[in-house]
């Protein structure tokens, strides 16, 4: 049995070591690539490389993890999901290379968000292609926490010095270090460690932080917007880190009534008493809004926008926009599909504040549509056939 191991283990290792070549290739061909067009091609190489070596690394030191969970047997290959997971590195490794540099002009100054942009796709398939293939192991478990860590710390990086996001938001990204940090000094000290109950929130909340530190790259996101909706996100997250941390040191017991019943209740405010509430503001605040274009039709300073971004049919995408935003408003205060109208929402309320600037007006509405895409649209809608997708993953089957 041992020898059998050990000679699925030396399989996996010239597996990584393939691996390993694909990266190198890449790296050294994408700053080839690069020398041509920037600058500051020169450190993208060699930050870029110092994360990719990490990566390999990392993925190196734990193959002897790749074994479905309650099994020994170390399986001999990848798997589709754990490549998937191992892209995620590649492009995380890649959007480190563009820190400490200004951020590049023109259609470059798109790549970061485009690389972090896939890596979140690739984070939404790599379980699914696992269980899929009935490859899902410890190994691929691992790299996932450790390239989400990872990338929220590098995309946090970015955004700040980008100046999309205020200094404070790097607490965020180094969140996940500090809390294993603290789970090893607890252990060192042999002080007790709780296990954390699963939570379907937490995967949700992840999932939209994810989008939104993608969303915040774009070039033409209003650094404004990006601090109020990123603020939302920060509180949600947050407060999910301080929960998670309490119940690990022992001070919340999840299995306690007291536990149980302020959980409740927490809940039931968050998620039946607000959202009504963010979804009458957001109708009254849209209408104020609204009273700032004269004639609605077409939005003249969209249509500015979109001629100086050298869009096509500039005309057509403002009046389309508009119609967006107003199907938008109406769609999201009746509760019909509202976590994606609150996803669309957001590029016409980035329009207003790219045209108008940040004003009250804008700031709340964008507010109440992000506390909405975070919780749902609550009782009295009409139709929210997204809920059942957004409390399972990726190809998990779930009670109709």
């Amino acid at each position: 049995m041992g020898m059998m191991m050990g000679e699925e283990l030396r399989q996996l290792r010239w597996r990584w070591a393939g691996v390993a070549l694909i990266w190198f290739v890449a790296w050294l061909g994408l700053y080839a690539w690069l020398r041509g067009q920037w600058v500051d091609a020169g450190r993208w190489l060699w930050l870029s490389g110092l994360v990719l070596v990490y990566g390999l690394w990392v993925t190196w030191r734990n193959l002897p993890l790749n074994r479905r969970e309650g099994e020994t047997a170390v399986l001999p290959t990848l798997g589709l999901g754990n490549l998937l997971t191992l892209w995620r590195g590649l492009a995380v490794s890649f959007m480190a290379g563009f820190l400490f540099s200004p951020w590049p002009d023109g259609w470059l100054g798109w790549l970061p968000m485009l690389l972090y942009t896939s890596a979140d796709v690739a984070d939404y398939l790599d379980g699914y292609a696992a269980r899929l293939t009935n490859h899902a192991t410890l190994l691929g478990a691992h790299l996932d926490m450790e390239f989400d860590g990872l990338g929220m710390l590098v995309v946090s990086l970015l955004a700040v010095s980008y100046g999309q996001l205020p200094v404070w938001y790097l607490s965020l990204g180094l969140a996940r270090y500090l809390f294993v940090f603290g789970l090893w000094w607890r252990e060192r000290r042999g002080l007790p460690v709780s296990a954390m109950p699963p939570s379907v929130h937490r995967r949700i909340f992840a999932g939209f932080q994810m989008g939104f530190m993608s969303a915040v790259l774009w070039p033409i996101v209003p650094a404004a917007g990006a601090t109020i909706a990123g603020t939302i996100f920060a509180t949600a997250t947050g407060a999910g880190f301080l929960r998670d941390w309490l119940v690990a040191i022992g001070w919340l017991q999840p299995q306690s009534a007291v536990y149980r019943r302020w959980q409740q209740r927490i809940y039931e405010a968050a998620t039946k008493w607000l959202p009504p509430l963010l979804r009458v503001v957001l109708l009254g605040t849209a209408v104020a809004l609204l009273t700032n274009y004269s004639p609605l039709f077409p939005p003249s300073a969209w249509r500015a926008l979109f001629t100086a971004w050298h869009l096509p049919w500039p005309l057509p995408l403002a009046i389309l926009a508009m119609l967006l935003f107003l199907a938008g408003v109406v769609l999201l205060a009746l509760g019909v599909m509202g976590r994606v109208w609150a996803l669309l929402l957001v590029f016409p309320v980035g329009f207003d504040m790219i045209t108008q600037g940040a004003t009250w007006v804008n700031g709340t509405v964008l507010a109440c549509v992000i506390g909405l895409m975070l919780l749902g649209t609550g009782p009295l809608s009409l139709w929210r056939p997204e809920e059942r997708y957004m409390v399972r993953r990726a190809g998990e089957r779930g009670e109709e």
